[in-house]
């Protein structure tokens, strides 16, 4: 196991995307779309040093709403100069709020779709985009979304080069390998795919690599995941990133309000044969883009500015 964390990251590495979820010290929202079991700090801290993970981003979970009070408490607890955060913010959230959660260490904002009942109304998600562009612009702050509808791309590509910041989607846009699209439909061909692509080179929209598995049936190495992670690494090696996923909460859909209230259990994952199988389709160059540059490019500005002017 030692040998394999060493070959995956011998320099470190950072993950992108992670939750925490600890009801102990902090109740889920009343809206939430879900209700995750524990995931804990500790819990996390564990996996992290099992795969030789040095840096993560904190994605503040859904469940808790727009109160990030839980965020800026996990990533103190993560410790803050090895932990960036993504906040969730609504239009009412103060400009005083707002500079509290970048002391904190939040560099950006992840969009509360569901929310605005906007998981697939593509003109819904193109205003949401433009509201809160607007609120975070001027921070240098990113605004990160998912949204799941392959054919709306066409339409938030002409919007996304627009708005003036950097632009995040999770989980591979939740585009498809082969094993998850119907018969006949090629992945390079997928609807959404070459929207993404154009983006991609733009260089102000990025891309996780995360969750394989809302994407492909093929844990837990996901093989077919191949053409579809090629088509994005190559269409910009500098805007790709990679996130965990942990705890690996279930696929996205819309829940009824009963079924968002019930405990949901987290998926399974292999995360290291995920990883060993990235290693194996990217160069040397583009793995360590993936895994150090570039986070630090989206997560650490300041830090890399102040570095700039020393030098």
């Amino acid at each position: 196991m030692g040998s394999v964390a060493i070959q995956l990251f011998p320099e470190g590495g950072w993950d992108t995307h992670h939750h925490i979820f600890d009801t102990q010290n902090f109740q889920y929202s009343p809206d939430r779309h879900l209700t995750p079991p524990q995931a804990t700090v500790e819990e996390y801290e564990a996996f992290k040093h099992s795969l030789g993970i040095t840096k993560s981003v904190l994605t503040h979970g859904l469940s808790y709403g727009r109160d990030c009070s839980s965020l800026k408490h996990f990533i103190k607890a993560l410790g803050q100069d090895r932990t960036r955060g993504c906040a969730v913010i609504d239009e009412q959230t103060s400009d005083a709020e707002m500079t509290s959660l970048a002391a904190s260490g939040v560099r950006g904002i992840r969009l509360n779709l569901y929310g605005y009942k906007a998981m697939t109304d593509v003109g819904k998600q193109i205003h949401v985009l433009q509201i809160y562009a607007d609120r975070v612009r001027s921070r240098g702050w990113f605004v990160e979304f998912l949204q799941i509808e392959p054919q709306n791309w066409a339409s938030l590509g002409q919007v996304i080069p627009t708005l003036g910041l950097q632009v995040v989607t999770d989980h591979h846009a939740l585009l498809k390998a082969a094993s998850m699209l119907p018969s006949g439909v090629g992945v390079i061909v997928q609807p959404g795919l070459a929207e993404i692509v154009a983006l991609l080179k733009t260089g102000n929209f990025w891309i996780k690599l995360s969750a394989p598995y809302r994407s492909s049936i093929q844990a837990p190495y996901y093989e077919d995941m191949k053409p579809l992670v090629l088509a994005l690494v190559e269409a910009n090696p500098k805007r790709v990133l990679w996130g965990s996923d942990w705890p690996h909460t279930p696929n996205m859909k819309v829940r009824s309000k009963e079924d968002a209230m019930k405990e949901t259990p987290f998926q399974d994952i292999d995360d290291r044969a995920w990883l060993s199988s990235l290693r194996a389709w990217l160069t040397n160059e583009q793995w360590r883009l993936l895994m150090i540059n570039n986070p630090e490019e989206l997560y650490m500005p300041r830090e890399r500015a102040d570095i700039s002017v020393h030098l």
